[in-house]
């Protein structure tokens, strides 16, 4: 009986061992879809006018309105002089087909709970929030595996948040100033929405700022992003890009930044990047240089709470230090609330709006009180 033990173990040994290494085609394997693109029949287009297209709107109650306790903050968005057009993330993990349904329950759940709860809701204090469901791509579209077969999910789903975009200007908006605001897969559609919809249109002088966090994106020689827009370099400057990758000291963003790189389907990096040349905003000091934001400038992580019962957990101010680096932001480690979603080299992907939750509440009122203060001066300046 020993002996069989003994074979047991050591097989379960082999077969750990043996998915170890191929964790990346186990990995594919699992998350994509069987069909190629053009054989698949996507899920039906969304209909904006329908408020269950929307995951956050300031006309109903959902996630976007939560605060944390014992903060001060507070849910502003019915006296609001400006908007948010809020990106969700990757919710979608699975390989039963390139793009998410919008009435995926799964897929909800996790966009409400996870992203809305977690990132949209920190600009609650000083803007109404609009966060469109959209038919995202899958996971899986972001390897360099997908080929082709990514591009056309992505291409897909940037096509629902342009609709979106465009049924917020035309029935939402009115002419209020907003904030593009987004992450990973979300800022990957940003992007592209800002350069198509906005760059040289009336509606850049409209723009208060940009925080597209999450998708490394090149800028250029002198510090420009998406041909027009300054990267953010001072507190309560407008018209302007935030952008920021969170890594763990001592982490190394060489996967992330190639990976990045060399899909096809993410065109947003050369092959190799320079260092210097991706955008970086420390979200501790709101500067570009690589000088070290301490603990008195954090003012409080919100670790996840999925729980759909439960709230926003209380922040949890001075818990790391921040600077930027090559491109990258780095930080010292903010503890074990902050370990179980952290991806493998160090890289704090899932966490980077988490992570400076109250710096990021702060910052977007500050800015929001600037534009409004001197609309004027709000596009393609540098204060």
């Amino acid at each position: 009986m020993k002996r069989y033990l003994l074979y047991g173990l050591i097989s379960l040994a082999i077969i750990g061992t043996v998915a170890f290494g191929f964790r990346r085609e186990i990995l594919m394997y699992m998350i994509t879809p069987g069909d190629e693109f053009a054989a698949y029949q996507p899920p039906p287009a969304p209909d904006y006018a329908d408020p269950a297209t929307w995951a956050a709107h300031p006309d109903r109650a959902d996630n976007a309105d939560l605060v944390p306790p014992v903060s001060g903050a507070e849910n502003r968005q019915a006296l609001a002089k400006v908007d948010v057009f809020y990106i969700h993330p990757t919710t979608n993990y699975r390989g039963n087909g390139w793009n998410a349904a919008l009435d995926d329950p799964r897929v909800n759940q996790i966009t409400d709970q996870g992203t809305i709860k977690h990132q949209a809701s920190a600009f609650n204090g000083c803007c109404r929030i609009f966060a469109p469901r959209y038919r995202q791509a899958t996971l899986a579209a972001f390897m360099a595996e997908a080929g082709q077969n990514g591009r056309l999910a992505l291409e897909l789903a940037y096509q629902d948040v342009r609709a979106a975009f465009d049924y917020y200007l035309q029935h939402e908006n009115g002419g209020r100033p907003f904030i593009i605001a987004s992450h990973s897969q979300g800022t990957r559609h940003a992007y592209k929405l800002i350069s198509e919809t906005i760059n040289g249109t009336p509606l850049a002088d409209r723009l208060v700022a940009a925080y597209l966090v999450g998708f490394p994106r090149q800028i250029t020689d002198d510090g420009r992003m998406l041909g027009h827009w300054q990267v953010c370099d001072a507190p309560a400057q407008t018209g302007c890009i935030v952008s920021w990758n969170t890594m763990l000291e001592g982490g190394d963003p060489t996967q992330f930044r190639n990976g990045v790189a060399t899909n096809g389907a993410l065109d947003t990096l050369p092959r190799t990047a320079p260092d210097g040349q991706i955008a970086c905003v420390n979200p501790l000091s709101w500067r570009t240089d690589n000088a070290r934001a301490g603990r008195q400038s954090h003012l409080g992580a919100i670790p996840f709470s999925r729980d759909a019962d439960s709230g926003i957990p209380e922040p949890r101010p001075q818990l790391l230090e921040a600077w930027c680096e090559d491109g990258f932001l780095f930080v010292t480690d903010p503890g074990d609330e902050f370990r179980i979603l952290r991806m493998p080299e160090g890289n704090y992907h899932n966490y980077d709006y988490n992570l400076f939750y109250m710096n990021i509440r702060e910052n977007a009122l500050t800015r929001t009180n600037s534009f409004l203060a001197n609309p004027r001066k709000a596009a393609f300046t540098h204060e």
